[in-house]
């Protein structure tokens, strides 16, 4: 039946059409109908548009492939967590890891954050979310298709961290480190990638910039601008700090201060389509971090402990843009997905 299908595609006369969600509700398909009824939808959600059928048809086997893993997936009760559909189900793996995981560079450099040390450890709250308490955390933004990741992490950190310091929650600027961190002394590569600690080093060396003032274009151009001027906003950052590597106790005792800044690995299938639940080790995923994102809180769910993290994926991706990642209490754990590898933060 799926080959009547290809068929049908292939020699129909709108062949030169932009293909939209309108005028493939009119079509009739002949086989494979839930899994068609599902590509549809996931059309007309995302406005996806393709360029010619032959690409549509490619498309839709890739989506069909990605719906069986999810679906084989979610039918396994032993999971702690769930995969869905999102804007990321039309993508190979390659294609993913290409468009939104190539965004965390190496240290080439010392960035001469200070290294937290915390005394409370023994008496800290069982749970906390940054998220959720008033104007601390600005709503999740979407990096587009640049390697941005760092930008967008350190930026969100510096935001929450004024924001717990003065009372005021801002709107900075991502673009702003796109396109100026970059060079002697920082060495990042606006979509290209770039370092965390780099980046909250140039806001304590150079301020920050108002969103609305400089607002983020390298999502849509997939590279960076030219550095331009603007009128720092109204912040002042005094140094960063390092959390002890692969001690989830220290990292445990920051977060209960003010989010965290994280890398992590995030090129897996399992990231790609994570709908909700808690990540944990029975998941293959590494330790070779490419991701940069933020840990906003920490809790248990259903008896497991868990990381809350922030992502710059949008809000269509995950727990409306967040991720719950296992936890442990650990002094010698580099976590899953190497959540506890690189964590640091900045401060005022």
């Amino acid at each position: 039946m799926y080959i009547m299908y290809k068929l049908f595609f292939l020699f129909t006369s709108l062949f030169n059409a932009l293909i939209n969600a309108d005028n493939l509700r009119r079509v009739t398909i002949l086989g494979d109908h839930d899994d068609w009824k599902q590509f549809n939808e996931f059309l007309e959600r995302f406005s996806k548009k393709y360029e010619s059928l032959i690409i549509l048809e490619e498309r839709f086997e890739i989506f069909r492939e990605n719906l069986r893993n999810i679906v084989t997936h979610n039918l396994d009760s032993t999971q702690n967590f769930t995969m869905g559909i999102n804007q990321f189900t039309d993508l190979t793996a390659d294609e993913f890891k290409s468009l939104y995981i190539s965004g965390l560079g190496k240290p080439i450099d010392s960035f001469e954050c200070t290294a937290f040390c915390s005394k409370e450890i023994g008496g800290l709250p069982d749970s906390i979310d940054w998220s959720e308490k008033s104007g601390i955390v600005n709503p999740v933004r979407d990096q587009g298709k640049c390697g941005s990741c760092w930008a967008f992490a350190t930026t969100a950190n510096a935001e929450s961290v004024w924001a717990i310091h003065s009372g005021k929650l801002l709107d900075l600027s991502e673009e702003f480190l796109v396109d100026c961190a970059t060079g002697l002394g920082y060495f990042n590569q606006g979509c290209n990638g770039g370092n965390p600690d780099s980046a909250l080093k140039y806001m304590i060396n150079n301020g920050q910039c108002i969103e609305n003032l400089y607002p983020y274009t390298s999502g849509v151009t997939q590279k960076a601008g030219s550095c331009q001027k603007c009128v720092p906003a109204d912040v002042k950052f005094s140094g960063c700090y390092d959390v002890t590597p692969n001690d989830q106790l220290a990292l445990k005792a920051a977060v209960a201060r003010q989010p965290v800044v994280v890398a992590i690995e995030a090129d897996t299938r399992y990231f790609q389509s994570y709908s909700g639940g808690v990540l944990t080790n029975s998941v293959k995923c590494g330790t070779s971090l490419d991701h940069a994102v933020e840990i906003v809180g920490y809790g248990t769910q259903n008896g497991i402990d868990y990381w809350k993290v922030r992502n710059s994926w949008g809000t269509t991706w995950g727990e409306d843009g967040y991720i719950l990642i296992e936890r442990s209490g650990s002094t010698n754990d580099v976590g899953v997905c190497g959540i506890a590898a690189e964590p640091s933060f900045i401060s005022i």
